[in-house]
């Protein structure tokens, strides 16, 4: 199978992934802690109109049934992840490499890539943009 080019779009997704995959590893970890089963709970809430009843409002998580299926949904955003940043670790030019690193490894805007890499924001942009015209 070949593997899907490099886009801009495929690095802007890195940051998002990285918190995607954190999400993930709590959810599995939750469901692993349950023990079998659902994870359920439940508070006690009241209701919005008169008389303000109370009552007990139940609350679930995640099974461990939900492991194998919030497992593979991680490994596939890791080999996304693994993906971009063997990308990104290909790139000879120096200043290319920075841009990219800068603005999707490290998330900073293009102002502060900019910033770091001693360009002009336009410059930057342009230099990212042409990049992924080819």
């Amino acid at each position: 199978m070949q593997d899907k080019p490099m886009t801009k779009h495929r690095l802007e997704q890195y940051t998002k992934l990285r918190r995607e995959i954190e999400a993930l590893d709590e959810q599995i970890y939750f469901a692993g802690v349950s023990g079998g089963g659902s994870l359920t709970d439940s508070v006690r809430g009241s209701s919005t109109s008169i008389p303000y009843q109370q009552h007990n409002v139940a609350v679930q998580g995640y099974g461990s049934d939900a492991i194998p299926r919030l497992s593979a949904r991680k490994a596939a955003k890791c080999a996304e992840c693994k993906a971009v940043e063997t990308y990104i670790d290909s790139i000879d030019d120096s200043i290319m490499w920075q841009l990219l690193t800068r603005r999707y490894i490290e998330g900073k805007t293009v102002a502060e890539t900019a910033q770091l890499v001693g360009y002009s924001e336009v410059h930057v942009g342009r230099l990212i943009n042409e990049r992924f015209k080819k």
